[in-house]
């Protein structure tokens, strides 16, 4: 089982500038295998939107100022560590222009050495999608139309056009191309849309706070999808995200057992959020490591 750590990195406060870099070479050092990064553009005093997972997620996402851009700080993440994978957990890829996103996805992949997994999602707030004069509606779809326009953008050929409801382009040349020879995207989402949308388009798959039997479930509908498309399920990284209840031993001795169970149903990487402070943050990551087996 590999572990993973989000959350870690957000814009405002006390953990911002180089104290990223830092917790960064400290979680590869310790032998995590991978940074995740979060994205909002932009967060509000109040949402209309129901946010669609655990409640103290939700009590966060209304008293969050702000993060770094993901891309922008996976760039910064592939400079100053060598081995750790980064990747996205989400980007809201509808809100992104496909294009732009293609080549800076490309080019993190290439200043990591092929290292960064992008983790996509639709999303929740239709807040953030009106601030950005991006349509709510129809996100899922339009979402599925960016994913084929920049699998196209980073095929290995020179020229590439695409043609679509929400991305058209002439023969255009798009550099660089990522250093994977297949960059790995993780869909994110637990509905029958993410489900194929894993298998039409992605290498994984990016669960948030489910239960073991919500995992198990959603498994197994995937197994049966995959094989009706001629994939196999070794094709794909199944990761599901867990976010501690709070910061004691016994917290954290759930999450091992939370990571242990989520081995037993097919998932081989539990990205956690160990809700870890700024105070004796190192002396608490690895502590937290020895306690859930790392």
């Amino acid at each position: 089982m590999k572990l993973g750590i989000s959350e870690l990195f957000p814009g405002t406060g006390p953990r911002d500038g180089r104290w990223s870099l830092d917790a960064a070479q400290l979680i590869e050092e310790i032998g995590y295998n991978s940074v995740w990064l979060p994205e909002h553009v932009v967060f509000f005093p109040s949402y209309r939107s129901k946010y669609p997972y655990e409640s103290g997620g939700a009590q966060e996402v209304h008293r969050t100022l702000g993060v770094h851009d993901p891309l922008v700080l996976a760039g910064s993440l592939a400079a100053a560590t060598t081995t750790l994978r980064i990747g996205t957990y989400v980007l809201v890829l509808p809100q992104r222009n496909p294009i732009v996103t293609a080549r800076q996805v490309a080019s993190v992949d290439r200043l990591s050495g092929g290292r960064f997994q992008l983790g996509v999602g639709v999303g929740w707030s239709e807040e953030e999608y009106a601030a950005l004069d991006v349509p709510f509606e129809r996100r899922g779809e339009r979402m599925n139309e960016y994913l084929a326009a920049m699998r196209a953008l980073w095929d290995e050929e020179e020229e590439t056009s695409f043609s679509g409801e929400f991305v058209e382009f002439e023969p255009l040349y798009c550099f660089p191309k990522p250093a994977q020879k297949r960059l790995p995207v993780i869909v994110g989402g637990n509905s029958r849309a993410t489900l194929d949308r894993i298998v039409k388009y992605g290498d994984g798959w990016a669960g948030y706070s489910r239960t073991h039997e919500d995992i198990r479930v959603f498994v197994e509908k995937l197994t049966v999808l995959m094989e009706a498309a001629g994939r196999d399920m070794s094709e794909l990284s199944l990761k599901v995200g867990r976010r501690s209840k709070g910061m004691s031993d016994k917290d954290w001795e759930d999450d091992r057992a939370y990571i242990e169970q989520a081995a037993s149903v097919g998932i081989d990487e539990v990205v956690v959020s160990p809700r870890i402070g700024d105070e004796n943050y190192e002396r608490d990551m690895r502590r937290y490591a020895e306690i859930v087996g790392l």
